[in-house]
């Protein structure tokens, strides 16, 4: 397949690195602090899924590069952040062929509606990962994994002429762990509560995910903002698994900080390197949601004031 990787930063490079040593012709569109290390020395992927350097990738940073290649892509994978989506899918449009497939690997609520706005449902389809990248330039450095990636149609009960079924073969096949499912909604909505009771703390206080755990404060906060998240879903009427704020914080606890517990959060290296933060569709979607449907959520209003002192860029 002939690949683009729209937004190569850490789960992009990944991504794209894996496929390319699996065969796949991958093009990298990213920022050129990036890009220009990767043109230089490869891509160097690191961590716990092993160490590689991978140098077979066409490689732009602008957009108009792209369409100058005059390349026809089979697959275009989204993996800008959430503020950024509305923009990228009005610059990739014209590169949807009525072949090309888009997948969006992305965080956050109001990616799915954006782009919608501009794809077929038939040529659409989402996905769930968690699984963390530190990024210097030229290098990704796989942290941490809790769970597979899901792959689900963006429309339930459209039929896209690449199956999540299919897609998740081809990233298995790359050595990246995915399963297909008939309905992403609800594993898209577990990685955003898992985002909203992580992320924001820990760039508020500079710790890894293990260290929630080791204070009574910003574990009840934590808990507090599972147990609104939960609320504004239900009142949503997303399906929500597990069932219960209860079982999903003993799953939070018991199993996917555990299995996380030294990564620092991308909003916080965010932070440090005085770039805008995708907390609007994190703990800020939740907010905006509780309003509509009357359900409070001071504990995510508190993360949002917090980070908005610190003078964080949202």
């Amino acid at each position: 397949m002939k690949v683009l990787i729209f937004g190569a930063g850490g789960v992009g490079s990944v991504v794209g690195g894996f496929l390319a040593r699996t065969g796949h012709e991958v093009s990298l569109l990213g920022r050129p602090w990036h890009v220009e290390a990767i043109r230089k020395n490869g891509l160097a992927i690191t961590g716990i899924w092993g160490d590689y350097r991978i140098k077979a990738f066409d490689l732009y940073t602008t957009i108009a590069e792209v369409e100058n290649s005059g390349t026809s892509f089979d697959l275009i994978i989204l993996t800008v952040k959430s503020f950024d989506t509305q923009e990228a899918v009005k610059q990739l449009a014209p590169l949807m062929k009525p072949h090309t497939m888009l997948l969006s690997l992305q965080n956050g609520l109001g990616n799915i509606e954006a782009i919608l706005e501009k794809v077929s449902p038939e040529q659409f389809l989402a996905g769930r990962i968690i699984f963390g990248v530190e990024t210097e330039p030229g290098v990704a450095k796989v942290t941490v994994n809790a769970d597979s990636v899901y792959i689900g149609p963006g429309v339930e009960g459209s039929t896209p002429k690449l199956s999540a079924y299919q897609m998740a073969a081809i990233l298995n096949t790359a050595k990246i762990p995915s399963q297909g499912v008939p309905d992403i909604l609800p594993y898209i909505w577990s990685k955003v509560i898992y985002n909203c009771a992580l992320n924001a703390i820990c760039t508020i206080h500079e710790i890894p995910y293990g260290k929630i755990l080791e204070n009574d404060d910003t574990r009840e906060m934590m808990k507090a903002i599972v147990r609104e998240c939960y609320a504004v879903g239900t009142q949503k009427g997303v399906v929500l698994s597990p069932a219960s704020a209860e079982e999903y914080i003993d799953l939070l606890v018991g199993k996917l900080i555990p299995r996380t517990a030294a990564h620092f959060p991308s909003m916080l290296q965010d932070v440090r390197r005085g770039k805008k933060i995708d907390i609007d569709s994190l703990n800020g979607a939740i907010v905006r949601l509780g309003r509509e449907t009357k359900t409070p959520t001071l504990a995510n209003e508190s993360v949002i004031q917090s980070l908005v002192s610190l003078g964080v860029s949202a």
